[in-house]
């Protein structure tokens, strides 16, 4: 009994990696233009809304890019519609990537990566919604890829989802406002969106960065102690 359980969780992460390559696979022969177009179809469908949030949530499941969804739900729905829109559809993909990387991968990843788990999980701590903002506001981190990865560890899930929100919630806002001015990208709407965008994840980059580094330092003065 003791020995079909590490077997069976090994078998079960294998099985995630498995999933999540054939959906890499499936998301580089597809293309992004293709799935911008299935966003768009489903948005001009008798369901609109309904549809599309359905589509941007598996595609986030199935590692649809957070941002090709938001660009095109400002640029169908309009800023009013389209950033509660992405937010909540972004949110939800996210939250069964991680639902599903936990139920399948956490306990196999345990059994394959041990201390390192437990280190990684020390590390995140008490401060786990600390830890995800930090990530999501860090423009180099993958979104979907911290979705499944953040399964793995001992993260809460209230305070996954609670981060992740929050990390969201500049970059969404610029990112649908920009698209829904993006038929005058000579516009002064336009443009102001297009240098937030940019001055936010600078700005991002830069207090994760930082915090990150405080948050190292506290941590080696602590262990000297």
């Amino acid at each position: 009994m003791n020995r079909t359980k590490p077997t069976l969780a090994l078998a079960r992460l294998v099985f995630l990696g498995l999933l999540l390559t054939g959906a890499a696979i499936v998301m580089l022969v597809t293309g992004t233009d293709r799935l911008g177009d299935m966003l768009q179809s489903a948005a001009e469908s008798r369901w609109g809304v309904l549809a599309f949030f359905v589509v941007y949530v598996t595609g986030v499941v199935l590692l649809l890019p957070g941002t090709l969804g938001s660009i095109a739900s400002g640029a169908v729905f309009g800023f009013g519609i389209g950033f509660p829109l992405a937010l909540g559809s972004a949110t939800v993909g996210a939250t069964l990537a991680f639902l599903l990387s936990r139920s399948l991968g956490r306990d196999g990843s345990r059994q394959l990566l041990g201390t390192h788990l437990i280190s990684i999980d020390r590390w995140i701590g008490t401060n786990d919604f600390v830890s995800i903002l930090v990530l999501r506001l860090m423009p180099i981190v993958p979104f979907n890829g911290l979705n499944y990865a953040a399964g793995l560890t001992g993260v809460r899930l209230n305070r996954y989802v609670a981060s992740t929100v929050l990390g969201m919630v500049p970059g969404t806002a610029l990112v649908t406002f920009a698209s829904s001015r993006a038929n005058d990208p000579s516009g002064n709407s336009f443009l102001l969106a297009s240098a937030a965008l940019a001055a936010t994840a600078v700005v991002s980059a830069i207090f994760a960065r930082r915090f990150q580094n405080n948050r190292t330092t506290t941590r080696s003065t602590a262990d000297r102690r």
